[in-house]
């Protein structure tokens, strides 16, 4: 009877030891998880950036830590429930893991909402006439794949229109802008605010009245361009701009080109003194080239 006791108890504590066992392999490697979904996420982004590998595939990198970054949750909560009396180092390095996950797909969750809001990645102030690029080049799909094509409120429209009607609806706060000062001085001053915001001049022409520039943004190093074009006003003594950016990538923006016009329109206002033109009504002509 007793022999019996003791094995049984030998036994007993050889499968509490083996339990002890996976629970620390366990944990380490839901951390080791946990950690490679940033190394995953941000090697993608960096290389993307550095164009050891196209934009498409750092992307592609982000989604896959993404789904990665869903299993760990689960397999770290599972880890924590089954595992839970088997001592802090299991629950730490668990929670680790967790943090790590939830983190990153928190991080992307609140992206989804900028990409579902901003379906553009062409921003104007002038949707009629917008500036056209002379040295830096448009991509060659930049308005063929505009969303709402199976819209039944856009029925009818070709890209160029549902661009126009998309934009509106989005972003009416972007117009031409009305400044004080003529053409010249207009764009010198707007080719010291491109500098200041780091921007990479292609050109500068103050006697036609044309700026290009181009904007890098985010880790991946995403290429947006800008044109700012100014033209002389009605009596000649002041000038209409207009400012245009486009990604050189992806279908949204999130949100990141509109902000970037209305930031620019703000400080040309402010240092050339100005307005925004009211928004055009039916009948009206925008500012031609």
């Amino acid at each position: 009877m007793a022999d019996n006791i003791d094995g049984q108890a030998s036994s007993d504590e050889a499968r509490l030891q083996r339990k002890h066992h996976w629970s620390i392999w366990l944990s380490r490697f839901a951390l080791f998880l946990g950690v490679s979904v940033i190394g995953i996420a941000v090697i993608g982004a960096v290389g993307a950036g550095e164009r050891w590998w196209g934009q498409g595939a750092g992307i592609q990198a982000l989604v896959t830590a993404f789904f990665l970054a869903l299993a760990v949750i689960v397999f770290a909560i599972a880890i924590l429930f089954y595992y839970r009396k088997q001592g802090a180092r299991i629950f730490w390095a668990s929670i680790s893991a967790l943090i790590l996950a939830a983190g990153y797909v928190g991080y992307i969750g609140l992206q989804i909402p900028k990409a579902t809001a901003n379906p553009l990645h062409d921003v104007s102030t002038n949707l009629t006439n917008p500036p056209r690029f002379a040295t830096l080049e448009a991509r060659a799909d930049n308005l063929k794949d505009i969303p709402g094509k199976e819209d039944p409120k856009y029925r009818g429209m070709d890209a160029l229109e549902r661009w126009r009607a998309i934009h509106g609806e989005l972003y009416p706060d972007l117009r031409t802008l009305h400044v004080f000062q003529p053409v010249g001085l207009a764009i010198q001053r707007a080719e010291v605010i491109a500098r200041e915001n780091e921007w990479e001049i292609a050109m500068a022409d103050p006697i036609n009245g044309r700026l290009e520039a181009t904007d890098t943004v985010a880790l991946q190093q995403f290429k947006d361009d800008i044109i700012v074009r100014a033209i002389p006003d009605s009596d000649g003594a002041g000038s209409l701009i207009d400012i245009r950016s486009v990604s050189r990538y992806g279908q949204s923006d999130l949100g990141v080109n509109a902000g970037r016009v209305r930031e620019f329109s703000a400080q040309l206002l402010e240092q050339l003194g100005g307005e925004m033109m009211p928004s055009l009504t039916e009948g009206q002509a925008a500012p031609e080239e």
